[in-house]
């Protein structure tokens, strides 16, 4: 791989790395999350929330059988 093609500052679509082998596809997300570390580092604002909020979650429900045995 051409390591300009990642240092390019290309905007790349989902659509474009899918159809990328695998190898080139992992050096150009690898180079994004290197270049987007200082910025998750230092801006709180991308990280101070929380994923789930307490209604968010189903941890009540006594059923333990996965969906799919649920139609029968």
């Amino acid at each position: 791989m051409d390591s300009t093609n990642v240092k390019s500052g290309r905007m790349w679509t989902a659509s474009e790395l899918r159809k990328l082998p695998a190898h080139e596809r992992n050096t150009i997300l690898e180079a994004a999350a290197v270049l987007a570390e200082p910025e998750y580092r230092n801006n709180p604002e991308l990280t101070a929330f929380e994923a789930f909020g307490r209604d968010d979650l189903h941890g009540e429900s006594s059923n333990t059988e996965p969906r799919s045995n649920l139609a029968g």
